[in-house]
């Protein structure tokens, strides 16, 4: 418990000009999409808010919007505990991601500029450098940044924290899926086949291009979430 408590502390960070129910509900948010508090693992309000030397109404009310958002349960006679995503989960977050992800290349397409077009090929080149290194961390981050850097690009503004939002459910299983070497290496031919598909102004292969690369992204991500639950189950 200590370790999760820890986590939750250094995630909850009260130097922003933010109200304290909303920086406890991103720090709780955030620990608990992370995987670092364990799936069934209980959330007792009381232990949160004396943790953080404040009262339970902000630690209450992230635990009622973690509740709406399905990452938490309240079970009779139990408590409140981490809820286990489901397969159906992962294929609907996948189904909407697969749609807004289409949507802003195909839109960041019809407004991108040389610099940005630019900068995209930098960070791939920078990529694969650190892919090279066996710099794992920042080839997820850079992979990341690609991302972010289109959405920019497709100048719609509300579509990234969507998108951001969607992503955060799977972060950890993703996250895991892409220390693979081989899957590193064939994600970062992905990523500059969809550059490419950008700068032809190509929509046809935009679509397809993203649609395999997620789907592909699917299948490990599943994978990877059976082989835990299955560890879940052994213990």
């Amino acid at each position: 418990m200590t370790d999760y408590m820890d986590e939750f502390v250094r995630n909850t960070n009260f130097n922003q000009n933010k109200p304290i129910r909303e920086i406890v509900y991103e720090g709780l948010r955030k620990t608990v999409i992370s995987g670092i508090i364990p799936v069934g693992e209980r959330i007792v309000e009381k232990e949160y808010a004396e943790r953080l030397n404040i009262s339970r109404t902000p630690v209450r009310e992230a635990i009622r919007r973690l509740e709406e958002e399905e990452l938490v349960e309240n079970i009779p006679r139990v408590g409140v505990v981490v809820k286990r995503i489901s397969e159906e989960d992962i294929i609907e977050v996948y189904k909407i991601r697969q749609s807004l992800e289409v949507l802003a290349t195909i839109t960041a397409m019809e407004h991108i500029t040389k610099e940005e077009m630019d900068e995209l090929e930098q960070l791939l080149d920078l990529t694969e450098q650190k892919n090279k290194q066996g710099d794992v961390k920042e080839v997820i981050r850079l992979f990341g940044e690609f991302n972010s850097l289109i959405y920019k690009a497709s100048r719609m503004k509300r579509l990234a924290s969507m998108i951001g939002k969607l992503n955060d459910y799977i972060k950890k299983f993703r996250d895991i899926s892409i220390t693979d070497d081989k899957r590193r290496e064939k994600a970062l031919g992905e990523h500059r086949a969809i550059l490419k598909a950008i700068e032809e102004k190509n929509t046809k292969d935009i679509d397809k291009l993203i649609k395999e690369h997620l789907d592909i992204s699917l299948d490990i991500v599943y994978s990877t979430m059976k082989d835990e639950e299955e560890n879940f189950d052994t213990r």
